[in-house]
């Protein structure tokens, strides 16, 4: 009888996950978006640095 171990799956979830900037990033968008309730202070701060340096 062979005995299978199963991997750890936290090792494998994180090397797939995007950087933690980039999930931030999906949050803001979804909340702008209104597909979820906005957290304050996190959008509003986001927000107006995003106002302060928009995309070139």
């Amino acid at each position: 009888m062979k005995i299978q171990h199963k991997s750890d799956h936290t090792k494998r979830r994180a090397a797939e996950y995007p950087p933690v900037e980039e999930q931030l990033d999906m949050l803001w968008h979804a909340m702008n978006q209104g597909h979820m309730p906005k957290a304050e202070p996190f959008f509003s701060t986001l927000q107006q640095i995003k106002q302060q340096y928009p995309k070139a």
